[in-house]
């Protein structure tokens, strides 16, 4: 962005005094000293932008951004979610003169390879990036200046006929066109409406802010508004999870991966079968939904969904917190275009970091569907992730060999998860293949032979003391003689133990710190953390 040499006031008077004082040059230069300049010549620039703004104060102020709300806005005219838009950081000025910076996104860059060579379009990934709106407001009464690649001024105090500078640098301005009551969220509401001289409208709200921004080419319209409680919003995570009984889910699980026992070579092993839960009864307080379930398999030993992002297991109880919830599947917290650490679903111990962008989307019955946004192939891997490790650039990551992705469904729960760490070494597939819920089969269950006379399993959980551990912990609720498996969360078996009592101490000194999980057949899988 040019920084103006120029600095040009202009004002107006009105018959409550002097209402509008502008300084182009502050506005350009501002907007580039945030991205670009030094924390002096950024304090020398605010500090002319107040003066400039100053008169303001005392003029009608409509708040197109409330700190504690997050907005969410549509891209395409749908119901789909594609950005919220948020306060991160608060900044004090002056009286009535804030700096909000605002949240930031991943965006897949289509045109980065061909700068740097690359073989593939989409094959790259943006971070820290600014949204429609920008990477900070500064509100100094009723102007708010958005920063970020260009400086816009949309002013909330202007009354029908007045007109100032949106973008300077491009030389577009805006005027209010017309202001009238309605309606908004059914709520009694004041719309202005602002013309660009670039054909583009701002659409306002005295109530929620900016309610259509079309500036560009690019339209974005206000669908609702979390903290305010209207219009379309974020389900909280249970209701991602939200069943009744005789409600009904088969998922299917297959994965590959290599084992090691007693120093011989790792050997590939793969397994592949079938889970059947029905929902019997129901429990729910505000934080947390407890059912109990029938099972069945396909094979009668397997007692895990082979932590498919730590899924919860449904066994005879099925519980689902809401805190460990956005834990382990942290994309049902998130908002679209936020970059996570595919670590919270695998293994952080490899020293690979892994990246991903989430997105939002709605199924053709209305549910909300979060989603890890898949990359182009690149490389000769399939898309996915992106490896955070190796930038090619400032805020530039290229994709990965490694691919995970989730999809979750509203009301639906798990639909699929995937991880592809390298070619024929480790996969794992984890998908909802039937779903009868509320009497609708929404997804028709395959024809299964589920396994018959299995033995009866134990639904004690083990007791593992201390955890987390450094040298040794101790076992405990084993009746009678078993093997205990531990394996990473790559899937590799690192390490074979007999267990012989109730409660039996177990030797980990030489296996690295990190997070693991203990099998053992017949009851409940279990976490290990070692740490040192």
């Amino acid at each position: 962005m040019t920084t103006c040499k120029v600095i040009i006031f202009r004002w107006r008077r009105r018959s409550k005094g002097l209402r509008f004082l502008f300084c182009e040059a502050a506005i350009c230069a501002v907007g580039t000293s945030y991205l670009h300049g030094s924390t002096y010549q950024t304090m020398r620039l605010i500090a002319l932008l107040l003066l400039c703004l100053s008169l303001t104060a005392n003029a009608q102020n409509w708040a197109l951004l409330n700190p504690a709300y997050k907005y969410n806005y549509s891209n395409d005219g749908t119901d789909t979610i594609s950005n919220q838009i948020f306060v991160t950081r608060i900044d004090t000025l002056g009286p009535d003169s804030f700096r909000y910076e605002l949240n930031r996104i991943g965006v897949v860059c289509d045109t980065c390879p061909a700068s740097l060579g690359g073989p593939c379009d989409g094959c790259y990934v943006r971070v820290d990036q600014p949204q429609f709106l920008g990477f900070n407001c500064i509100r100094a009464g009723g102007g708010w200046f958005f920063l970020g690649p260009d400086t816009i001024l949309i002013r909330s105090d202007a009354s029908v006929g007045a007109t100032w500078p949106f973008n300077a640098a491009a030389g577009i301005t805006a005027t209010v066109d017309a202001e009238w009551p309605d309606n908004v969220f059914t709520i009694p509401d004041t719309l202005r409406r602002i013309l660009l001289s670039s054909g583009d409208t701002l659409l306002l709200s005295q109530a929620f802010g900016i309610l259509r921004f079309k500036d560009g080419g690019e339209r974005y319209d206000l669908l609702g508004v979390e903290g305010a409680g209207v219009g379309r919003l974020f389900p909280g995570p249970l209701a991602y999870f939200d069943y009744q009984p005789g409600d009904a889910l088969t998922y299917h699980i297959s994965s590959v991966y290599e084992i090691q026992q007693s120093g011989d070579p790792f050997t590939p092993w793969s397994d592949d079968y079938f889970w059947q839960i029905i929902i019997q009864g129901r429990v729910s307080t505000i934080d947390s939904i407890e059912y109990t379930t029938s099972i069945a398999r396909t094979h009668p030993y397997y007692t895990t969904l082979n932590d498919a992002c730590n899924f919860p297991m449904p066994l005879n109880s099925w519980l689902f917190v809401a805190a460990e919830i956005l834990q382990d599947q942290a994309i049902l917290g998130s908002y679209p275009g936020q970059v996570l650490d595919g670590s919270i679903c695998y293994s952080a111990t490899s020293g690979f970091s892994l990246g991903y962008i989430t997105k939002h989307g709605v199924s053709p019955s209305g549910n909300s569907v979060m989603r890890s946004e898949s990359l182009a192939d690149a490389f000769g891997a399939s898309g996915g992730g992106f490896n955070m490790a190796q930038p090619v650039g400032p805020d530039l990551f290229p994709s990965s060999y490694w691919r995970v992705n989730s999809i979750y469904e509203e009301g639906i729960g798990l639909r699929l998860v995937e991880l592809i760490a390298s070619p024929s070494q480790i996969e794992l597939r984890v998908e909802l293949v039937g779903a009868i819920i509320g009497g609708d089969t929404i997804i028709p269950p395959p024809d299964i032979n589920w396994q018959v006379g299995s033995p009866e399993e134990q639904f004690s959980d083990l007791t593992i003391f201390p955890n987390p551990a450094s040298d040794e912990f101790t076992l405990s609720g084993i009746v009678g003689i078993k093997i205990l498996q531990i394996h990473d969360l790559g899937g590799r078996l690192v390490r074979t133990a007999r267990i012989s009592s109730e409660n039996e101490a177990v030797n980990v000194r030489d296996l690295q710190a990190g997070v693991y999980l203990l099998r053992i057949e017949g009851l409940r899988p279990q976490r290990l953390v070692i740490a040192r």
